[in-house]
């Protein structure tokens, strides 16, 4: 009972950790965005920051979560929140300076935080047996639901004091970042005892054993699988989303229609993680990887219809929800795949070749926009989300694996 009163214990304050988290990159994404439009008069330049950010997300992943399988996963939370709010004013800083280069160079801590901070999924996922483990994950990301969603009406509230009061409505709203890594530190210095060391372990296997090679777990089906389905989910998420601020912006939406829409993504992305958590553990792996495929190509589609942004918000709803359930459903494999002591390096892994793909969604997004316009953005990410699901459909084998 001692054992189960501190996994809920640390699954409520991880939960609240990722609130906080959560309210970062809305700003990134509303205001890095179109700011770097801004400085450079290119519109390739938002698809650039995103790519940036990919990658230093992808570094920042492999590097914390193989420390994280050594130290523990506190330390490693610690780490990223810290390195989130210095990132946070080093990007305010550097468009209040009209500096470009600054806010790409800033997008490099920003970066390596997130994806640090995002393996908090893998101290959720130790604490918790497989058949319960879809639904504990989901339930942390649906925990990002909150901050993710009303950030960007907070980048709003800031945007129009920072009109109000004679300041620059591009820098105001960084404050968002600093204010939310402080609470998500606070809560991950209250973690006790380390996730870690209230792992399931998989029965018969010492806890000496020396975490596999990567070119083992590239050997499981399952597990290429997962990181195929997952990359790809999370490609057309960005190279959609990622440059949607942008094209709202250049055919004369407001700031508040643009929070709306992506609000109305990142709902999909987070609001029902706990009832797709819930239907992974009750219907398999596969079922998730395939559903979220399919929901994610149609959203596509809906977006590179270009007809209103009401639409293309529908549409970035469905990407979000189809998101939700590749990356729990691909985070549930890889877990279920992996001891604990590899677990956090195994998911980081994941997250490395997962974030390279997404810094190519980026870059490709930015330049499809600038060259070819928004529609062909839509189509390409519903092309590539469609060969997926192929793939995965005709998988024979489950998409899961036995913690035996």
């Amino acid at each position: 009972m001692e054992r189960e009163g501190a996994i809920r214990r640390n699954a409520r304050l991880l939960a609240l950790a990722q609130g906080f988290v959560s309210t970062s990159f809305p700003v990134l994404l509303i205001v890095g965005g179109p700011a770097a439009a801004d400085l450079t008069h290119h519109d390739g330049a938002s698809g650039l920051i995103w790519g940036v950010y990919f990658v230093a997300a992808a570094g920042g992943a492999s590097a914390i979560g193989r420390w994280m399988d050594r130290i523990g996963r506190r330390g490693g939370l610690l780490l990223s929140v810290a390195l989130l709010g210095v990132a946070g004013v080093w990007c305010g800083a550097s468009i209040a300076a009209g500096s470009f280069v600054g806010l790409l160079a800033g997008t490099v801590p920003f970066g390596v935080a997130l994806g640090g901070a995002n393996l908090s999924r893998g101290a959720m996922a130790d604490m918790y047996p497989p058949e319960r483990r879809g639904r504990a994950v989901g339930i942390l990301l649906a925990a990002g639901t909150v901050g993710a969603v009303c950030s960007p009406f907070l980048v709003t509230l800031l945007h129009g004091l920072a009109e109000r009061r004679g300041f620059d409505t591009q820098v105001l709203p960084w404050v968002i970042v600093p204010i939310g890594a402080f609470g998500a530190a606070a809560c991950v210095a209250a973690l006790r005892p380390d996730p870690r060391d209230l792992a399931h372990d998989i029965p018969g296997v010492a806890a000496s054993t020396i975490a596999r090679p990567r070119r083992a777990l590239l050997a499981i089906p399952a597990f290429k699988a997962a990181i195929l389905a997952g990359a790809v989910g999370q490609m057309a998420m960005i190279g959609v989303m990622g440059v949607t601020p942008t094209a709202l912006h250049d055919h004369g939406q407001n700031s508040s229609v643009i929070s709306w829409v992506i609000s109305f993504h990142i709902l999909g992305m987070f609001a029902f993680a706990p009832l797709v958590g819930a239907g992974l553990d009750r219907f398999g792996r596969r079922a998730g990887l395939i559903a979220g495929s399919a929901v994610c190509g149609a959203g596509a589609l809906a977006a590179a219809t270009e007809m209103s942004a009401t639409v293309v918000g529908v549409g970035l709803f469905a990407i979000g929800l189809g998101w939700s359930a590749t990356y729990l459903a691909a985070t549930a494999v890889i877990s279920d795949l992996t001891h604990p002591w590899e677990r956090a390096g195994a998911l980081g892994f994941t997250d490395l070749l997962v974030s390279i793909g997404s810094a190519s969604a980026g870059l490709v997004g930015g330049v499809l926009l600038e060259t070819s316009g928004y529609r062909a953005v839509g189509l390409v990410a519903a092309v590539l989300v469609g060969g997926v699901l192929v793939v995965v459909a005709r998988l024979r084998s489950p998409v899961v694996a036995s913690s035996t």
